[in-house]
């Protein structure tokens, strides 16, 4: 598999062995950043279920604009709709952990007040709440009809 590599290859690839319980993540690549955008590299990972069957995916952004802090955060994941309740998110949050640890000891995790899913995984994973903003008009979530973001701050043990 060729991975997408960020414009100016200065990020490292990630070990191939990410796992935790009962999933695993599989690298797909590293998605540049657009400032145009407003966003910032990241690196893409498909979540596998047993058997390796696709489950979701997650994202680690590097980087500290205003997009991560206010409205995407450090890590972003979506687990598919048949595969929700089992704590797969927690687990991938988990998997990805030690790799996002090489960059960060605390990094930003949001969510939309009204996903209680996510807010349930976020602060399964320890994670401090921090407090409610606005999403800026401008922010590329604030287009797909977010107005409003919890921030928590998840230190990230060894």
């Amino acid at each position: 598999m060729t991975a997408i590599r960020s414009p100016d290859e200065s990020l490292p690839l990630p070990p191939e062995a990410l796992h935790f319980d009962e999933v695993v993540l599989r690298f797909g690549g590293i998605v540049p950043g657009n400032l145009a955008r407003k966003t910032v590299p990241y690196y893409h990972f498909r979540i596998l279920g047993g058997e390796s069957v696709p489950i979701g995916h997650i994202n680690f952004r590097i980087g500290d604009t205003d997009h991560v802090r206010l409205s995407a955060g450090h890590i972003g994941f979506e687990i598919l709709a048949p595969h929700r309740g089992r704590r797969r998110a927690f687990q991938a949050c988990k998997a990805i952990a030690p790799f996002v640890r090489s960059f960060y000891e605390v990094v930003t995790l949001t969510c939309d007040p009204d996903n209680l899913a996510s807010v349930r995984t976020i602060e399964r994973l320890g994670a401090e709440f921090i407090d409610e903003v606005r999403v800026p008009p401008n922010d590329p979530h604030y287009l797909r009809g977010s107005r409003q973001k919890y921030r928590y701050h998840w230190t990230i043990r060894d």
